[in-house]
């Protein structure tokens, strides 16, 4: 008799066990669903063509004559292309939870108020470069296209693309500058460090925005 009675308990308790296992479950699902977008390979990577991009000034920061231009277009064109993957793969995430997101907006502003945006970088600025440089090599010209931001007329947050992703433009966006103008004219060592002035502050951006979704 008292094993009968306690069978309906034992059932109650096993069912109520199960019932807590696929809440904890579930919440763990959104857990995951919600969790920063955080991405070590994406800092690697980041700090990989930084380097890179730190080398190509140093080779070039006592001025370059455009004679030697072709010793140095391979390395221009592989950052480039490292850069634009890179911005890709920031923008191609699962988008972070917006209170997070606001808290890592807040802090760059935060941060610009003590280091602020250098001046933007003109699309008539890289289509000049850019145009220059095809004359230079007897190549028909070709338009340069703008850098990626928010939808246009759109006040939706996941619109606009992470920090990380349009400080990487810029940067690739910068090194196409400096490129195109060794390709027509050479560098001197005023427009290396202007670059590289330009180039550093969107590195640190762009690292600041991903290791704060770390924590």
């Amino acid at each position: 008799m008292t094993r009968n009675r306690n069978r309906p308990c034992h059932r109650r308790s096993a069912w109520f066990v199960a019932l807590l296992c696929a809440t904890m479950l579930f919440a763990s699902a959104c857990t995951v669903q919600l969790a920063p977008p955080y991405d070590q390979s994406l800092i690697d990577g980041i700090r990989g063509v930084s380097n890179d991009i730190m080398e190509m000034y140093a080779s070039t920061s006592m001025g370059v004559a455009k004679t030697t231009f072709g010793q140095r277009v391979d390395r221009y064109n592989q950052i480039i292309g490292r850069a634009d993957a890179l911005a890709l793969q920031s923008q191609n995430r699962p988008v972070a939870d917006s209170a997070l997101r606001d808290k890592a907006e807040q802090a760059i502003k935060q941060k610009l108020a003590i280091n602020p945006l250098p001046t933007s970088m003109s699309d008539d600025a890289l289509t000049m470069a850019a145009n220059e440089c095809a004359d230079a090599r007897h190549v028909p010209r070709m338009p340069v296209l703008p850098s990626f931001g928010p939808l246009p007329g759109s006040g939706q947050q996941q619109s606009q693309p992470p920090a990380s992703a349009l400080a990487l433009t810029q940067i690739s966006r910068a090194i196409a500058l400096l490129r195109d103008t060794d390709c027509a004219h050479g560098l001197n060592g005023a427009e290396v460090a202007a670059n590289k002035g330009y180039v550093t502050h969107f590195v640190a951006e762009a690292l600041f925005y991903e290791n704060f979704l770390q924590r």
